[in-house]
C-alpha cells in the first residue's frame, strides 16, 4: 500500500514528512492541546489560517516545518521546525512539539537528531539555537543529552498561570 505521507527525512524510529494542508487538523490539535501548549511560547489560539501561513513559510523557503511521523503506526506524532535562519552567521532556531501520547518514547529525540543532521550536514548551518522553559526538565535533559549547552538564562521572563518563569537559551555548535 505504501506510506500515507511524503517523507522528507527518514530515520529508524521516525520520519519527518512534508507539511501540507492534509495536516491542518492534526497541527491545530497539537498546537492548541492544553498539555502541549503549556510548554510553548505562543499565547493565542492556532487557526487554519495560522497553519496556512506555516505552510506558506515552508513554500517560500523561510522556514522548514516538518510533521513527525511515528513509523510504528505511520501516524503523525508532532511537529519540528527550523526557522529564523541567519544565513550570514549560519544559524537557525529549532522548535518541536509532540503530542502527549507520543511523549517519553524517544520520538522527540529521534526527530531532533534527524533535523540536526540535516541542518549541519545539508544546509551547512554552524549553530542551532532554541528556547525552553526551565521548568520543562524533560526537554532540558533531552537537549543536553543531544549536546546542547545552556548559553543564557532569562530569569522571571515568561508569564504562565500567573507566575513568571525562567527561559533558557540553548545552543549546539558545529565548526
Amino acid at each position: 500500500m505504501g506510506k500515507k505521507y511524503i517523507c522528507f527525512l527518514s530515520g529508524d524510529r521516525v520520519d519527518l514528512a512534508v507539511i501540507g494542508e492534509e495536516y491542518t487538523d492534526f497541527i491545530l490539535q497539537l498546537l492548541n492541546h492544553p498539555e502541549v501548549r503549556y510548554y510553548l511560547a505562543g499565547r493565542f489560539p492556532w487557526t487554519p489560517g495560522s497553519v496556512d501561513k506555516m505552510i506558506e513559510q515552508t513554500d517560500k523557503r523561510q522556514s522548514i516545518h516538518l510533521v513527525i511521523i511515528d513509523k510504528t503506526s505511520d501516524n503523525p506524532a508532532g511537529l519540528i521546525t527550523l526557522n529564523d535562519f541567519n544565513w550570514p552567521n549560519r544559524r537557525a532556531m529549532l522548535a518541536i512539539a509532540v503530542m502527549p501520547e507520543f511523549q517519553n518514547a524517544g520520538i522527540g529525540k529521534k526527530a531532533t537528531e534527524l533535523i540536526m543532521n540535516y541542518a549541519f550536514n545539508t544546509l551547512g548551518l554552524r549553530k542551532i539555537c532554541l528556547e525552553v522553559y526551565g521548568f520543562n526538565e524533560r526537554a532540558v535533559s533531552m537537549y543536553k543529552k543531544l549536546g546542547f549547552k545552556i548559553e543564557g538564562e532569562f530569569k522571571n521572563h515568561s508569564l504562565k498561570d500567573g507566575k513568571y518563569h525562567t527561559l533558557l537559551y540553548m545552543t549546539m555548535t558545529r565548526e
